[in-house]
């Protein structure tokens, strides 16, 4: 039977590009996938961290904004920069041992939407910023929650290595980041 590929038709609403602030909603460990660095492939273990702004949609609904992160520390990872950038100040050398990612549902934040062309030159939208809450910022609570778990998720969790060991491609180790006010004693990680 043939596989029939169509276009989807669907659009999105934009969000107002600017400092918005933000709730962590959602941690996602979709375990280890396959992908490319500089020409090779390889294997990375990969989260996705989701957030919900305090702008609505027409229908009255949060936006909301996500990101992919290889789960890694490493000093050239995004996800130790953004967390840093996120906290206002590095980890400490016990927190680089280990951090529980989970700490981070609930947390406040200010990001900087910004609109970027895509390679089919479109125009898509992501944070080009994350920052501590802004100081006088009433708390946001999550909307959105990470129960059940979105299908879109449970797609890249079933393509995980994990899922499919097949996979001959050497796993990655390190590898460098992946394409107001000051330091709240609050925050929870």
């Amino acid at each position: 039977m043939p596989i029939i590929a169509k276009s989807s038709g669907g659009s999105f609403e934009p969000i107002p590009t600017g400092i918005q602030q933000a709730v962590c909603y959602a941690v996602y460990d979709i375990g280890n996938q396959k992908g490319s660095y500089q020409g090779k492939s390889i294997i990375r273990h990969q989260v996705i961290i989701c957030w919900e702004l305090d702008c609505t949609m027409h229908d009255g609904k949060p936006f909301g904004v996500n990101k992919f992160y290889t789960n890694s520390l490493h000093e050239k990872a995004s996800l130790r920069k953004d967390l840093e950038s996120w906290r206002g100040k590095k980890f400490t050398a016990e927190e680089l041992e280990g951090f529980d990612l989970e700490k981070l549902i609930g947390a406040n934040c200010t990001m900087n939407i910004i609109d970027y062309e895509k390679k089919d030159s479109s125009i898509g939208q992501k944070f080009g910023a994350i920052m501590p809450k802004m100081p006088n910022a009433q708390k946001m609570i999550a909307v959105n929650h990470a129960d059940p778990v979105p299908a879109w998720i449970e797609k890249y969790r079933a393509e995980s290595v994990e899922v499919h060991p097949e996979s001959t491609a050497p796993v990655g180790t390190e590898m460098p980041g992946d394409a107001f006010e000051p330091p709240q004693e609050n925050l929870p990680f």
